[in-house]
């Protein structure tokens, strides 16, 4: 049986891509918040807003009115590389450089807005420390715009502005190093539990002795082709292949002998299981099948009398057999049909092996019957 894993940089973009979008409601959020407050400032002091200001405000707006759409699209990617985030990281730090630039120029507030933009950097780090691609594409604009602050309205020394300057990418950039580390840890920790925790379904589903799927790992393969089998009309074959006088085998060369016999018959099915959607399983003690999806029963046949071909020339010796010096299996064939279940499908290939059966063994028969589903097999 074949499995498919996810990689470990799918993981890493699904972890981070979920960063993003909680860290994106945080930012959004307190955009808002500013937005909120230009909105009563303006509403407050509507009388000291000239035209020019009215372009202003209408500007910063649109920026974070596009931020969001750029989001929206960004977020429905489910990646974490989409362009839309480089986007919507652009115009959100125009929209909050914007914004504290004209909280200080029209209501004459250079403090609050200083610390308004030292807010929004830090919302931004904490939203989308994820992917610093998004921080450099959004800080450069409010750095200017702090700059702006700073110096433009400041009645510091120079050695204080100074300070005010660099303490805005210095506090930045540690915050910034330290969200990263822990999303590095916790990131490393959650691929090596997916991996785990894939390798732990993996060995419910495979049996022990022959390494090809178990009962369980048919149970789900069978489930998914039929699913697929309706879904798209395509066709579907079950093979159920069960070994000739095996108990007879196992008494007279002891259970070590049979489980190296159970392993090459093992080996013979799962090498014709050739294609990813092929699933050779053990389904018994020395019973197995083999999940043909989109194979109709012609060539279900060819890969019957193959299976049995290969099987002849390993020789397994059989001192027991009544049949032949060597091993042989039996096979029923079936192909789905619309109305068929797993259950369905099973015991019509189960009659099928007991044709097979009562056909001398060493050979294969098709089911042609599709009512014979309804009947049980009597016990061999």
């Amino acid at each position: 049986m074949k499995t498919s894993t996810i990689s470990t940089e799918d993981l890493k973009d699904i972890i981070y891509h979920k960063n993003l979008k909680i860290g994106t409601y945080w930012v959004l959020f307190s955009s808002c918040v500013l937005q909120t407050l230009n909105i009563y400032y303006v509403i407050k002091d509507h009388e000291l807003i000239t035209p020019f200001g009215v372009v202003c405000n209408t500007v910063h707006t649109s920026f974070l009115i596009i931020g969001a759409i750029c989001i929206h699209f960004a977020v429905k990617s489910k990646r974490a590389s989409h362009p839309s985030w480089l986007v919507a990281a652009l115009c959100i730090g125009l929209f909050w450089a914007a914004s504290t630039v004209n909280t200080a120029y029209f209501w004459n507030a250079p403090e609050p807005a200083s610390r308004g933009v030292v807010i929004g950097a830090f919302s931004l780090v904490i939203g989308w420390y994820a992917r610093p691609a998004l921080l450099l594409a959004a800080f450069p604009t409010m750095l200017v715009a702090y700059l702006y602050l700073v110096i433009g309205y400041s009645d510091k020394t120079p050695l204080g502005m100074l300070l005010s300057v660099l303490k805005f990418p210095a506090l930045i950039c540690g915050s910034l190093y330290t969200l990263r580390y822990w999303l590095s840890f916790c990131t490393e920790q959650f691929v090596e539990n997916e991996v785990l925790t894939e390798k732990l379904r993996a060995m419910v589903r495979v049996d022990e002795l022959t390494k090809i799927a178990n009962r369980k790992g048919y149970n789900e393969a069978i489930d998914q082709g039929l699913e697929v089998a309706r879904r798209f009309e395509k066709p579907l074959a079950l093979l159920l292949i069960d070994v000739d006088y095996f108990k007879q085998y196992n008494d007279h060369l002891g259970h070590q002998a049979g489980d190296r016999c159970i392993k090459g018959i093992a080996k013979v099915i799962s090498k014709h299981a050739r294609r990813a959607i092929d699933t050779a399983a053990r389904i018994g003690g020395e019973e197995f099948a083999l999940i043909l999806p989109s194979c109709n029963q012609e060539q279900a046949i060819k890969i019957a009398d193959q299976m049995q071909d290969a099987l002849a020339k390993l020789m397994i010796y059989h001192p027991a057999s009544p049949i032949s010096p060597n091993v042989t299996f039996s096979i029923g064939i079936t192909e789905y049909i619309p109305k068929d279940d797993a259950s369905s499908l099973y015991r019509r290939a189960d009659m099928a092996l007991y044709d097979a059966k009562h056909q001398g063994r060493n050979c294969f028969v098709v089911a042609t019957d599709p009512n014979a589903c309804d009947e049980q097999p009597p016990a061999m």
